[in-house]
């Protein structure tokens, strides 16, 4: 077994193959912390799934996140022994958008020897979301949360990936709603209009590790 270096990614399957149907499970939850202490994956039944701090919740389609059983299977996954290398706190009363996360972790200039376009980096925002926009189960899956105080985690993929791991922020938030904190919600962000007091995290992928499905199903799917 490869050893687990900080911030190296093992992913299992790939984004195309999710999109084009495939959906045989492999790796367990019960496997992710294996490889990983923070994650985002899709279950067979396209029930998402979010890794924090090696604890893996699933959501499900109406958006409510709880703890993942330990034999559920995944068919798509990203692991990483999350270890930032750069903690960035703004100013008070600062916020981001999510098109402004997307810039910082493109530039080189906020993020020198960490941040750039052509690397893998995973990233961890804990804060209040506002007018955030989650998928679940797939993309014809979608609601408005107008406040979610949560955290954010995922990766930001260079477009030369997106075939391989997805969109340029693949990112899963799991949280409270500001006037519902009786239950934890979640799903893929598509969008946030601000994140408000964010603690960011950032760290960067050396080594990219890609495990293949086995078996008819995933060589009977037409990926190109």
């Amino acid at each position: 077994m490869v050893a687990s270096i900080p911030n190296d990614i093992f992913q299992f399957s790939t984004w195309t193959a999710v999109h084009k149907g495939f959906n045989t499970g492999q790796p367990r939850a019960a496997d992710l912390t294996s490889h990983g202490t923070d994650g985002i994956g899709v279950f067979e039944n396209g029930d998402l799934m979010i890794l924090l701090d090696s604890r893996a919740y699933v959501v499900s389609a109406a958006g409510n996140a709880t703890p993942a059983r330990s034999n559920d299977q995944l068919c798509f996954a990203m692991v990483t022994v999350f270890q930032p290398l750069r903690l960035i706190k703004l100013a008070q009363e600062a916020t981001l958008s999510f098109a402004g996360l997307k810039e910082l972790l493109a530039s080189t200039d906020a993020l020198p020897t960490v941040g750039g376009m052509n690397s893998m980096l995973p990233f961890k925002v804990k804060g209040t979301f506002t007018n955030v926009t989650l998928i679940q189960k797939d993309s014809s899956q979608c609601r408005l949360v107008e406040k979610v105080k949560g955290t954010l985690y995922g990766y930001k993929i260079p477009a030369w990936m997106a075939g391989i791991s997805g969109p340029s922020l693949h990112c899963h938030l799991m949280g409270v709603e500001s006037d519902d904190d009786s239950s934890d919600i979640g799903g893929r962000v598509e969008s946030f209009e601000a994140v408000a007091d964010p603690d960011i995290g950032v760290g960067k992928c050396g080594r990219f590790h890609l495990g293949f499905p086995q078996g008819e199903d995933w060589e009977s799917v037409r990926l190109a």
